[in-house]
């Protein structure tokens, strides 16, 4: 989804002979991908649209730190504080997600309020019953809401 097999060895030469085959390797990188989505989609809308830069530095430092914890247990402690610090300062503002054209991604503030609905007042505009049912016609109310919201 973000790196690559190839990537990651191209930091991490070591990798390709602490893992026992390739699979192996492909397998910790798919589990990072979805840890840093886990990780980040607090404040960010995740899976990422793209393979930022940033998320793929963040990436293969987690494959690395992840493969590292069966090895070498004890460097994989020192590690981990600068892991987890980058996650943090990327959820509150303190480093951003630079995307391949320089933009810059903050986290959003609103990732953290509670999930809500503003059509809970309108019944349900997709159904299992035919098309000449009322109840699968967008409700007219809300169509008005709607118009009314656009003047």
């Amino acid at each position: 989804m973000y790196i690559t097999y190839a990537e990651v060895l191209e930091r991490y030469s070591m990798l390709k002979t602490w893992a026992a085959n390739s699979p192996m390797l492909n397998n910790e990188i798919a589990y990072a991908e979805k840890q840093v989505n886990g990780i980040l989609a607090t404040h960010f809308s995740t899976p990422f649209s793209g393979a930022h830069p940033t998320i793929k530095d963040i990436c293969i430092d987690l494959v690395y730190y992840r493969s590292l914890i069966l090895k070498d247990p004890d460097q994989a402690e020192k590690i981990k504080p600068f892991i987890e610090g980058r996650f943090e300062n990327l959820k509150n503002g303190k480093e951003y997600i630079m995307t391949d054209s320089n933009t810059a991604i903050g986290p959003s503030a609103t990732l953290n309020d509670e999930v809500w609905t503003n059509l809970e007042d309108y019944h349900p505009t997709f159904s299992v019953l035919d098309a000449d049912n009322p109840k699968s016609v967008i409700d007219p109310d809300r169509i008005e809401a709607e118009e009314d919201e656009r003047s």
